[in-house]
C-alpha cells in the first residue's frame, strides 16, 4: 500500500466495496447501534457530513446564545478576580464586548471547531500508528472517530438553543443552559466543582462512551490507545473546563 493510500484511508475493506454510511445511519446508528454502526466506518470512514451538520448547529447555538447572554454578568467575575487588570481597563474591555460578543462568538465558533477536529485527529492517529490492533489506522478514520461521536450532543444543542428563548440566559455559558446536568439542578460554592457537576450530563458522558468504541473499532485500536484517546477527549471536554472555572 502507497504512503498516500495508508494516509487518506484505503485498507483491506475499502469504501469501493463498502458503501458508506449516510448523515442519517450515522445519526441514527450512534443511538441505536454504535458497534455496529463504528464498524462500518472502519470499512467506510465518514467524516465530512458529521463535521459540518456539528458546525452549522453549533454556529446557531453561538448566534442564540451570543445575543441573548448578558455578558457584563460573564465575564466581569472574572475580571476582578484578576488584580493586574484596573476598572477602567475591565469597564472598556466589557463596553467592546457587548458590541461585538456575538460575532466574535460565531467567528470563534467556525474557527474553533474545524482545527480541534483536526487536530485531535491528528493527535489520534498517531497514537493509533503504534497501539492498532492490525493495519494502522489512516487518518480518514481518525477524522471518523472524532467527528461522528459529536452527532450525539446535537440533541443537546437543540435544547440549549430551546432553552436560551425560554429563560433568561443572563451570564450563563451555553453548557449551563440545557436541564440535562447535575449542575442545572445542584449549586455548588465551589466554582470548580459546579463545572465539573455540568459536565456529568448523559449527553456529555454518552460522547466519552461513543468516542471509546469509535477508537476501538473505526480506528481499529487496542483498549489501552482506545482508553488514552478516550481520556484526551475527556481532559478537554471537562479538564480545561474545570481548570478554568473561576
Amino acid at each position: 500500500m502507497s504512503e498516500p493510500e495508508a494516509l487518506f484511508g484505503a485498507n483491506q475493506n475499502s469504501p469501493a466495496t463498502s458503501p458508506s454510511l449516510s448523515l442519517m445511519d450515522q445519526f441514527i446508528g450512534i443511538f441505536t447501534e454504535p458497534v455496529a454502526t463504528f464498524k462500518k466506518l472502519n470499512a467506510a470512514p465518514s467524516w465530512i457530513g458529521a463535521l459540518t451538520v456539528i458546525i452549522l448547529v453549533s454556529l446557531v447555538v453561538a448566534g442564540v446564545w451570543g445575543f441573548k447572554v448578558d455578558v457584563e454578568a460573564m465575564l466581569r467575575p472574572g475580571f476582578d478576580a484578576n488584580p493586574n487588570i484596573t476598572q477602567t481597563q475591565i469597564d472598556q474591555t466589557i463596553s467592546f464586548m457587548e458590541k461585538f460578543f456575538p460575532y466574535i462568538a460565531i467567528v470563534q465558533t467556525l474557527i474553533i471547531i474545524p482545527v480541534i477536529v483536526f487536530f485531535l485527529a491528528l493527535i489520534y492517529w498517531l497514537i493509533g500508528k503504534g497501539t492498532a490492533e492490525a493495519e494502522p489506522p489512516s487518518y480518514a478514520h481518525a477524522l471518523s472517530a472524532t467527528a461522528v461521536p459529536g452527532l450525539v450532543m446535537l440533541p443537546h444543542s437543540l435544547l440549549t438553543i430551546v432553552m436560551a428563548f425560554l429563560r433568561p440566559v443572563g451570564g450563563l455559558t451555553p453548557e449551563k443552559l440545557p436541564p440535562s446536568s447535575v449542575g442545572f439542578f445542584v449549586n455548588a460554592a465551589n466554582p470548580k466543582l459546579h463545572a465539573l457537576l455540568f459536565a456529568l450530563d448523559p449527553f456529555t458522558i454518552g460522547s466519552f462512551v461513543l468516542s471509546f468504541l469509535a477508537f476501538r473499532y473505526t480506528m481499529r485500536l487496542k483498549t489501552g490507545g482506545a482508553v488514552a484517546c478516550t481520556a484526551l477527549v475527556v481532559l478537554i471536554t471537562i479538564g480545561f473546563r474545570i481548570l478554568g472555572a473561576k
